[in-house]
This record gives structure tokens, sequence and C-alpha cells, in this order.
């Protein structure tokens, strides 16, 4: 005798996010509350992760946009590390490289970027990991404490003539 199993397809299980209440209880809004209602009741027994959102910080975001990005346009051919438009186009291929995903569309693969928000931080050490490998910049120019001192102290107080921070770099001898 033959038994018949069913060929499913597994899809992922929907995200259902929330947050932890004042009460020491969990808050998802109406909207989801019922909808994870509904998919705990079709799923019993499912074994789950909760996992925190850790909230990225405006500095690390600043850090990204003002060192990282700009450090690879220093350091690609063709490139001017000064110029926003390049150092735009560097930022979108860093997100679409690091951060992407692949969408099948009519058959055909195709690249898109995801979102960095709430994954900065994993997002920041791949990009990284790839710039020591590709350039091998000295150390320092991944301390955060060089980009907060421009920023925050040298150039606002007009200690340093630096317009951006691989001039800054530059300067100190840090980069060449």
């Amino acid at each position: 005798m033959k038994i018949k199993v069913a060929n499913k397809k597994r899809e992922a299980p929907p995200k259902f996010n929330g947050k932890f209440g004042l009460d020491g209880g969990l808050d998802f809004g109406s909207y989801t509350r019922q909808w994870l209602k509904k998919f705990i009741k079709e799923n019993p027994e499912m074994p789950f992760e909760l996992v925190p959102l850790l909230p990225e910080s405006e500095e690390q975001r600043g850090f990204f946009e003002g060192a990282i990005c700009t450090l690879v346009a220093f350091y690609q051919e063709g490139m001017d590390y000064r110029n926003y438009k390049d150092v735009k186009k560097v930022r979108e291929w860093l997100c679409l490289e690091f951060n992407g995903e692949l969408v099948v569309i009519s058959g055909k693969a195709h690249r898109v970027a995801k979102t960095t928000k709430n994954a900065l931080t994993g997002f920041l050490e791949r990009v990284e990991d790839w710039i020591i490998e590709n350039y091998a910049p000295p150390k320092e120019v991944f301390i955060t404490t060089y980009y907060k001192n421009w920023r925050d102290k040298l150039k606002p107080l007009g200690e340093t003539k630096t317009e951006t921070f691989i001039d800054y770099l530059l300067e100190i001898k840090i980069l060449k």
C-alpha cells in the first residue's frame, strides 16, 4: 500500500511586529493581533522566535553616509568622493550588493535593494569586511571617534578647513 503525501510548498510564516507594553505584556495593535490569533489557531505548537528590533542610531547612519560611502568613492577609480552624485551612486550600489534580495519577475531574476532600517549594524559589518578585503585601508578609518570628532568638534568650530571626512583623514595622514 502506497501512502500519498501532499507535496505542499512551505512558505515562510509572516512577521508579526509589535512592541513590549508598559504593563509588561505584548502590544501588536488590533489589526496585527487579529492575524496573529488566526495564525496561532492554524499552526498549533509551531516553534517561533522573538527577536528585538534594535533601533539604529543617527550617528551610525551618519557614519555610513559620511564616512563609509565616501571612503568607497575615494577608492573607486573614476569617482570623486567630494561629488554628492558619486557618493549617492556608491550608497545605492552598497545597499544593492550587501543588502539585496533576488526577485523573480516574468521568469527573470532581478536584484532589489532592501531597506537598511533596523539592519544597519550587520549591513555595515559586511561592507566594512568587503572594504578591508579589497582595499586594505588603515584600521583607523573605521574608528567612529575620528568621525565624531571631525563632525562635532573640528568642523563646526573651524579647527579644520576640510570639507569631507576623507579630506580630514588625508590631512591627518591616516589615508594617503
